[in-house]
């Protein structure tokens, strides 16, 4: 019997790859990894499970509970269709295993459907974390037939198809009509970028449709119950209404219909990225792997214009941000997040014009002095989320890869290489805190003294996650990989230091009686935290260093 040549080499990539990272790993970082998910994952899915049930108590009476599987659904694909942009993009044309396949005899089809499938199965434990409390508590609290769970194990099989597959298409027509193959790294980033802001973008017009029903007329759909709202929610995705139908009324024969619609949807939005696949795919990733170099001849005099006497750890800190930004996978996971927060927070409120009372109503509590106190641990703790979420330096040792031992041979100490490390995370951070600020500044109307005592005490979060990020990746480098997307995207290190940012975030609110005491407050909090850094860098440079040493030994 010929196999399949599509799902055999989905099977191959799925084998050869690291999932969460863990081939190599020492016992105690599978424990680490294993106990993060077994412990994190149920407390979050517990929480959506209660607020499930609680919103279900609340519209069951208006006869409205029937949105929240089409919330579910509607938020699991824009999350899909978010995270797709990235995984699609690294996938189909930064992997290095793209270049080994192309010389095999595979169609493109072959090759875009084995990716697909790839890509698909590892965005289920992403829909699963939100998807799958909201399924089962739905089903529990109302008393659901097995024709539903039926019904949403299906859905749950096929809902990440049609997000990534929007999601593909996007990437595909913009990689075939941007690959000047001489610009190689130039076309990838600016590739990703137009991608994922045309996400952000479609995404927002999406729901600003969606929305656009006045409130009367939400009110006459409350009023009329049997989950008259549902096509509210339906955004740009089709799926969305036709899955929640499909599960609502799984008794009646529109819910049968429902979920054929939802199966051959998906189907047939599957066979046309194929067969986009074969038409452009080829075209758009041959000449990946080639670079532009410039011929132009430097005499000595132009040398030495060029060579500026600089310090070594500020020489070593641009170098890493050189590379940060000239490595398109690093630069869309590292750098471009720093980014993406503020973008986030201003799209809305330029797009939805209904935003902007909302905004209003936000404007005099932010200003008002006796709510300083409380606005300063809001952003403190912001920062500690953003700096936990930057992966310069958790990713930092890993980035090396098996060129680790050059940096012995560097005319460079130990110490200042670990602290251009640290800098370039800090930098970047700070960037992105910065970037909040002044969209707060612009959007919430945050007055100048407010912005600068937020930047005068914020980049003690960014400093201290750039440490403990250095740190972690340090005592679990994962050095062994065969293409730059694993040396960050499956890097487990970023969780174990986002995890570190929520719990100081969470421990910072401590001091929240104390908000009313400005000059206490702020002086307890640059005192604790200007002393941790203290110590962590201390650590860095002392026992990071010999961790180091041991490393490239």
């Amino acid at each position: 019997m010929k196999k399949n040549k599509t799902i055999l080499l989905a099977k191959t990539l799925i084998k050869n790859g690291d999932g969460l990272n863990l081939k190599g790993s020492s016992t105690f970082s599978k424990i680490a990894v294993i106990a993060t998910f077994a412990i994190l994952l149920p407390i979050i899915m517990l929480g959506i499970s209660a607020l499930v049930r609680s919103l279900i108590n609340a519209l069951q009476p208006v006869g409205q509970e029937g949105i929240i599987l089409s919330w579910g659904i509607s938020i699991n694909s824009a999350m899909v269709f978010m995270f797709g942009i990235f995984y699609i993009i690294s996938t189909f044309y930064f992997s290095s295993d793209v270049e080994s396949l192309l010389p095999l005899p595979l169609k493109p089809r072959q090759i875009v459907g084995a990716k697909f499938l790839v890509v698909t199965i590892y965005e289920y434990l992403t829909t699963a974390i939100l998807y799958l409390p909201i399924w089962l508590t739905y089903g529990i609290v109302t008393g659901s037939g097995f024709l539903y769970y039926l019904y949403g194990l299906i859905i749950y099989m096929l809902l990440p198809i049609t997000p990534l597959a929007a999601a593909s298409l996007l990437v595909m027509i913009i990689m075939r009509f941007t690959n000047l193959s001489k610009h190689k790294d130039m076309v990838k980033v600016v590739g990703a970028m137009i991608g994922i802001f045309l996400g952000v973008g479609i995404n927002i017009i999406a729901q600003r449709f969606g929305e656009s029903m006045s409130q009367e007329q939400i009110i006459d759909l409350i009023q009329k119950g049997e989950n008259s709202l549902l096509g509210m929610t339906s955004g740009i995705f089709p799926t969305t209404s036709w899955g929640a139908e499909a599960m609502i009324s799984f008794g009646e024969i529109s819910g049968f219909l429902n979920i054929l619609l939802f199966i051959g949807f998906s189907i047939l939005i599957y066979f046309l990225i194929l067969w986009l696949g074969e038409l452009i795919y080829l075209r758009g990733v041959v000449g990946m792997s080639e670079t532009n170099s410039s011929r132009k001849k430097s005499g000595s005099i132009k040398l030495d214009e060029k060579a500026e006497q600089n310090s070594v750890v500020s020489a070593y800190t641009l170098l890493e941000l050189k590379l940060l930004f000239r490595t398109p996978i690093y630069f869309v996971n590292c750098v471009m997040i720093n980014f993406l927060w503020p973008i986030f927070l201003i799209l809305p409120f330029l797009i939805e014009p209904d935003s902007q009372s909302m905004f209003q109503e936000i404007i005099p509590v932010v200003n008002d002095p006796k709510t300083l106190g409380i606005v300063l641990i809001a952003t403190f703790s912001i920062a500690f989320f953003l700096g936990g979420a930057n992966g310069t330096t958790s990713t930092s040792i890993s980035r090396e890869g098996q060129e680790l031992f050059v940096k012995k041979y560097l005319p460079v100490s130990y110490r200042q290489q670990l602290t251009a490390k640290v800098l370039s995370g800090f930098i970047l951070g700070g960037i992105g805190v910065l970037m909040l600020v002044l969209s707060a500044v612009f959007l919430l109307k945050l007055s100048l003294w407010t912005a600068l005592l937020i930047m005068l005490t914020a980049w003690m979060p960014i400093l201290l996650t750039s440490i403990t990020g250095l740190l972690i990746d340090l005592y679990n480098p994962k050095l062994d990989w065969d293409s730059e997307q694993k040396a960050v995207k499956q890097n487990v290190n970023v969780l174990y230091n986002m995890l570190i940012g929520l719990i100081f975030a969470g421990l910072t609110w401590i001091l929240l009686p104390l908000s009313s005491n400005l000059a206490l407050m702020v002086g307890i909090l640059v005192l604790a935290y200007g002393l941790l850094c203290f110590i962590l860098m201390k650590t860095l440079l002392s026992i990071g260093v010999r961790q180091f040493c041991r490393l490239e030994g």
